[in-house]
């Protein structure tokens, strides 16, 4: 009976350490499916962090863009800003010039300028032929205080208008002669390829 409650006991302590192993196998698949669970949650929270920088990031980089873009905005308004403002005083200027330029004290200032659009037929000396869009011919006297400028309102020379440019002059009457306030050339004369 002894022999027989021992090897009862000892089933007894055998039992029990399969269901302590038994537990423990148990324990540790549960660790394991904790940890993938976690492991898994992390990765989530790490992609929406980095899509959330990413957006950031993007709307940075827009702002950025924004501003730069306003920037050269506000600097081309600025640019056109000082081009008009050079217009305008070159437009008095050439106003101031041609009042007191003719030769005749007191007729000039009172007299309204004629503008016209011409090709250049010939130059002789300080007078222009231009024949305008009717076909007329005008001859255009100019002189020392006619303004001669490019379409972009820089400065040129009399001799670089060539026949065959496009000029815009406008001028006014002294006595029988046309005199020119100013001269634009428009479109020079193209050359020829050979």
């Amino acid at each position: 009976m002894i022999a027989v409650t021992a090897v009862a006991g000892l089933t007894m302590v055998t039992g029990c350490k399969r269901d302590d192993v038994q537990a423990q196998r148990e324990d540790v698949a549960e660790a394991r499916q904790e940890a993938a669970h976690e492991t898994a949650e992390a990765r989530r929270d790490e992609s929406k962090e980095v899509a959330s920088a990413q957006q950031n990031a993007n709307e940075d980089i827009a702002e950025a863009h924004r501003d730069a873009n306003e920037k050269i905005a506000s600097a081309n308004d600025d640019v056109r800003d000082e081009e008009k403002d050079l217009a305008e005083a070159q437009s008095n200027r050439n106003a101031d010039l041609a009042e007191g330029g003719s030769g005749m004290a007191g007729t000039t200032s009172a007299a309204a300028a004629t503008t016209v659009n011409g090709r250049v037929l010939s130059k002789s000396g300080d007078t222009l032929t231009l024949v305008d869009s009717t076909n007329k011919e005008l001859k255009i006297k100019t002189n020392d205080k006619t303004a001669v400028m490019d379409n972009a309102s820089r400065a040129v020379k009399l001799d670089d208008i060539k026949e065959g440019s496009q000029v815009r002059a406008s001028y006014v009457m002294d006595g029988k002669d046309m005199v020119a306030r100013d001269v634009t050339l428009v479109a020079p004369v193209k050359k020829m390829d050979k």
